[in-house]
């Protein structure tokens, strides 16, 4: 099998935890894309926060950002995208209302968050080599459920983020009842995420294999989290890398060494 296109996570996939791309994963992908392969940067990361690093490789020229809620080509045009639907947004901010939670808001290839977070991250959840990216990255406000509200016609995606496990995952029950038009997953382990429910990675990669008319059995996919089994799943080649969650490793067929270790590259020579 011959393959044509890879789909590639960045955060804990192609990415180390420290946040950087390694020399050899950014040799791998310039030589994968050599060969004619073209390589997807697939994130939940908004367009407007994807690694400046990733969007300079040769042969990286489409992206999926906000875990599939747009597309777009490496100059930043928005090929696609799958806002989320207005009447969803209003509910979970109704059912929301009675907990104190700390949200983000994808729009337009930006983001915008609490300004709690914005201050402090690491007692949300954040780990150190994550500060700088989030305070780079993020415009804070101070109500951003007001923000969410203003702008719940035009959302790419929100989410929440909340280090206490009990409470994150009883507030993500209750929405996952309720909210039947809303695709709801998790990027990391404090935070989850929000979307049309047809706005996921997977859909993303059909899309750009019909516009580019690349049959899905000469596709991989590569991946760490939950966000990105159903990507995997419908890949020719799937594969996760040995840090994934264990959604993401069920989904895959081949699992790499870590992000740490360069599991993108050793999955890239290998094709």
């Amino acid at each position: 099998m011959r393959i044509k296109l890879i789909a590639l996570d960045l955060d804990g996939t192609a990415l180390r935890s420290n946040n950087t791309l390694s020399p050899e994963v950014a040799a791998a992908i310039e030589r994968a894309a050599d060969r004619g392969v073209e390589i997807i940067a697939a994130s939940g990361r908004p367009y407007g926060s994807m690694p400046k690093e990733v969007l300079g490789l040769r042969g990286v020229n489409y992206v999926i950002s906000s875990n599939g809620a747009a597309i777009h080509d490496v100059t930043g045009r928005r090929l696609h995208e799958t806002p989320m639907k207005e009447s969803e947004v209003v509910r979970l901010l109704d059912l929301t209302a009675p907990f104190d939670l700390i949200w983000e808001a994808f729009l337009d290839g930006a983001t915008y968050t609490d300004n709690r977070y914005l201050r402090d991250p690491l007692s949300y959840g954040c780990t150190p080599a994550y500060v700088g990216y989030v305070r780079n990255s993020r415009g804070g406000l101070d109500d951003m459920r007001a923000y969410i509200y203003e702008n719940r016609k035009k959302l790419d995606s929100v989410e929440y983020v909340c280090p206490e496990r009990e409470k994150r995952e009883r507030v993500r029950a209750i929405l996952e009842n309720e909210l039947l038009e809303t695709y709801i997953t998790s990027s990391s382990s404090h935070f989850v995420e929000f979307m049309h429910k047809s706005a996921t990675k997977s859909n993303a990669m059909r899309w750009i294999c019909r516009y580019l008319d690349i049959p899905l059995t000469q596709t991989a996919a590569c991946g760490n989290a939950d966000n990105d089994a159903d990507m995997i799943s419908c890949a020719g080649l799937r594969a996760a890398v040995a840090n994934a969650s264990e959604s993401c490793r069920s989904a895959a067929d081949l699992i790499l060494p870590s992000n740490d270790n360069d599991g993108v590259a050793a999955l890239l020579d290998q094709i």
